[in-house]
C-alpha cells in the first residue's frame, strides 16, 4: 500500500507538470540522451514514476489516466508492480491491446509531451507519423523529472581512462584524422553515442552496467575535438595526454548545449539517428548548417566494426581467459547436477561469475547472465529473479548465455544443457539447432554479401521441422566496448550493411517452445579471406568452449557438419588445455572427443 500511494503521488507531481505546460498526455520511455542499451539509475525515469523495473518499458500519463505498454518478458512482472497503482498494463504483442496512439486518441489527447532528450531526430519523427493521422501533436519538452523527482541519483561518476594502443592497435589521434578525411571542409561533427566516443577516443569507463563507457558528447572539428563529459573522472595524467596525443580537450558535461549553440553557420555532421531531438533542435535554433548522415548507420560505426589485427589478437586472448573459466564451470555444474546437487538458476548465474572472475582480465560481464532451466529457457530474454528461480534437475534443458569483459575484447556464448536422458524430440529440436549453427558458421560466401543472404543457413532445418525462431540469428560485437553492437546483422530483415574481413559477430540460432524448454547455440565468429578463394569469405570461429553432445543425434548429421564439430572440438582442446590443470585437461579431452 505505501508503495502504491508513492507512485499515485509521484504521477500526481507530473501531472501538475502536465497542467503548467498545458499537456494532455506525457509520454516516457525507457531511454537515456545516448540511446544506450543499459540505463544509468540518473534516467530511470519510467521506473521510478511507475514502479515497474524491467528493462523494458514506456509510461504514457494523461489527466486522469496511466498505462504501461512492455513485452511478454515482463506481462507478469508488471502487473504485480503496477497493482494498485491505477497505472493500466498494456500487453504489447496481443492482438486487443491498442498502440500508444490508439490509446491517447481514445484518451482525447492532443499536446503529447516528452523529454525530447529521449528520442533521437528519427525516433521523434516517427513518433510525429504514428500521431499525426489522429490530429494529435508530439512536442519536445524540458525533462520534468529535474524539478519532481527530489531525490534522483548524481549522473554517473565512475572513473575512466584511456585504453592503450597495445589493445586498441590504433591511436585515437589516427583514428579522429581518419574521420576528418571523410568530412567536408571545415565541418563538425557530432557524436552522442558512447560507444562510438569510446572507440574514437581510446577511452573506457564504467558508467553503463555491462558496457565500459563514459557518459559524454564529442565533437569533432577539423583542428582539435572537444569531448563533454566530467574531467574528474580521468586521472590528469590522462587528461594532458588526450590533448597532447589526440588534440582533444575535456568540458564539462553540462556545457554541451551552450558549444551547440555557438555554431551558427558553420556545417554540422550529425546522424538521425545519434542525437536527441532536444539538442538537435538546438543547432537548428542556432542557424547551424546541418548535414545529416544519410547511411543507415554512422560512418564511427562502420569503422568502429571493422577490428584491426590488434583487436582481432585480443579477441582470441580473451575467448582463451574466458574459454579456462566456461571449462571449469560446466565441470562444477555437471559434476554437482550427477552427484544429487540441485543449484539454481541464480546460484548458477552467481557462480560463472565466479570462476570468470577468478582468471586474469575479467572486466565484468558482458551482459547480466541468462540461465533459464526448462520452459524459462524459453523466455528468450529471461532474467531470473528470487520469486521465479528454479533448481535445475536432469529431465530438460538448462540455458545459458552469458558473456564477459576483458581489456582485450568482449565475448558471448550460448550453450544448452541436458544432464538426463533427451526425449527423441528433445534430440531433434537440439540437432536441428545445432545444425544451422554449424552450416552457418561453416558458410563461405562472396565478398559483399550481406547477413541476410546468410540468415536461412541457420533455420532451415527448423523450418524443415515446422519450427522457426523471431530474434536475430547474429549481432556485432564491440572491442571491450558493447556486447551487441551495428551495423552488421544476421538475421531475415533486410539489411544493407555488407559483412566485412574484420567483422566480429555471433552464430545464434534457438528454438523457443512456450511452457517447454528453450535451445540455443552460440559462437562469436570472425568474418575473414584467409584461406579462401579469392573473393570469398568465411567465418573463423573464435568461442572456445565446448558444444554439449548428450542431446545430439549424430546420425543426422552430415559428414561435412561432422568434420566442423570435430575439427572446432579439436580447437577448442588445443587453444584450452595448455591453461587447465590434468583433471581439467581430461575433462575437456571427454567433453571433445570425436563424434
Amino acid at each position: 500500500m505505501e508503495n502504491t500511494t508513492i507512485i499515485q503521488e509521484r504521477l500526481a507531481a507530473l501531472r501538475r507538470r502536465m497542467q503548467d505546460e498545458r499537456f494532455d498526455a506525457f509520454i516516457v520511455p525507457s531511454n537515456d540522451p545516448h540511446f544506450s542499451e543499459y540505463v544509468a539509475p540518473h534516467w530511470g525515469c519510467r521506473a521510478w514514476i511507475s514502479g515497474f523495473d524491467g528493462s523494458a518499458g514506456t509510461v504514457v500519463v494523461t489527466r486522469d489516466r496511466a498505462a504501461l505498454w512492455t513485452d511478454s518478458r515482463y506481462f507478469l512482472q508488471a502487473a504485480e508492480q503496477l497493482a494498485g497503482t491505477g497505472i493500466e498494463l498494456q500487453r504489447a504483442g496481443l492482438p486487443q491491446t491498442p498502440s500508444i496512439p490508439e490509446w491517447l486518441n481514445a484518451a482525447r489527447a492532443v499536446r503529447v509531451g516528452t523529454d525530447g532528450r529521449l528520442f533521437s531526430r528519427t525516433a521523434f519523427d516517427s513518433l510525429r507519423n504514428d500521431l499525426s493521422p489522429y490530429g494529435i501533436e508530439p512536442i519536445p519538452a524540458d525533462d520534468p523529472f529535474a524539478a519532481i523527482w527530489t531525490d534522483r541519483p548524481a549522473l554517473p561518476q565512475a572513473p575512466a581512462s584511456l585504453l592503450d594502443t597495445t589493445y586498441s592497435g590504433e591511436t585515437a589521434k589516427n583514428k579522429l584524422d581518419r574521420i576528418r578525411a571523410a568530412q567536408p571542409d571545415g565541418a563538425v561533427r557530432i557524436v552522442a553515442v558512447l560507444d562510438e566516443i569510446a572507440w574514437t577516443l581510446n577511452i573506457r569507463g564504467g558508467d553503463i552496467d555491462y558496457n565500459p563507457l563514459v557518459i559524454g558528447y564529442l565533437a569533432i572539428e577539423p583542428e582539435r575535438a572537444v569531448q563533454f563529459a566530467d574531467p574528474n573522472k580521468f586521472p590528469p595524467g590522462d587528461r594532458e595526454r588526450l590533448h597532447r596525443e589526440a588534440g582533444t580537450e575535456i568540458r564539462p558535461y553540462e556545457a554541451f548545449p551552450e558549444y551547440l549553440a555557438s555554431l551558427q553557420g558553420r556545417p554540422v555532421i550529425v546522424h538521425p539517428n545519434g542525437l536527441d531531438m532536444h539538442h538537435w533542435t538546438i543547432l537548428e535554433t542556432a542557424g547551424a548548417t546541418i548535414l545529416p548522415e544519410t547511411t543507415p548507420h554512422s560512418l564511427i560505426s562502420a569503422f568502429k566494426a571493422v577490428k584491426n589485427s590488434v583487436e582481432i589478437c585480443g579477441f582470441r586472448q580473451a575467448m582463451e581467459r574466458d574459454g579456462v573459466a566456461l571449462v571449469r564451470f560446466e565441470m562444477w555444474l555437471e559434476r554437482t547436477i550427477i552427484s544429487g546437487g540441485r543449484p539454481t538458476e541464480l546460484e548458477i548465474a552467481a557462480k560463472l561469475h565466479d570462476f570468470r572472475s577468478a582468471g586474469d582480465g575479467f572486466q565484468g560481464e558482458s551482459f547480466e547472465t541468462i540461465a533459464g532451466y526448462g520452459d524459462h529457457g524459453a523466455i528468450v530474454h529471461y532474467s531470473a529473479t528470487e520469486e521465479s528461480d528454479r533448481a535445475v534437475d536432469t529431465d530438460d534443458f538448462l540455458l545459458i548465455d552469458s558473456g564477459g569483459q576483458y581489456p582485450y575484447g568482449t565475448t558471448d556464448i550460448t550453450r544448452t544443457y541436458h544432464f538426463g536422458r533427451p526425449t527423441g524430440e528433445q534430440k531433434r529440436n537440439y540437432t536441428a539447432v545445432l545444425k544451422g549453427m554449424i552450416d552457418l558458421c561453416a558458410a563461405r560466401f562472396p565478398a559483399g554479401t550481406r547477413g541476410a543472404q546468410l540468415d536461412v543457413l541457420a533455420r532451415r532445418h527448423l523450418w524443415n521441422l515446422g519450427q522457426n525462431y523471431l530474434h536475430g540469428t547474429g549481432h556485432g560485437v564491440g572491442h571491450f566496448l558493447c556486447v551487441h553492437e551495428g551495423p552488421q546483422s544476421i538475421r531475415m530483415n533486410e539489411n544493407p550493411v555488407v559483412l566485412e574481413p574484420g567483422m566480429v559477430q555471433s552464430c545464434e540460432p534457438g528454438l523457443y517452445l512456450a511452457g517447454k524448454y528453450g535451445i540455443r547455440i552460440e559462437n562469436l565468429t570472425l568474418a575473414t579471406a584467409e584461406d579462401c578463394p579469392e573473393g570469398f569469405l568465411r567465418f573463423e570461429p573464435l568461442t572456445l568452449c565446448p558444444i554439449s553432445v548428450t542431446a545430439l543425434d549424430t546420425k543426422a548429421l552430415e559428414q561435412s557438419q561432422r568434420e566442423w564439430l570435430n575439427r572446432y572440438h579439436r580447437m577448442v582442446c588445443e587453444r584450452l588445455s595448455p591453461y587447465l590443470e590434468a583433471d581439467e585437461r581430461q575433462w575437456l579431452e571427454e567433453k571433445t572427443r570425436p563424434v
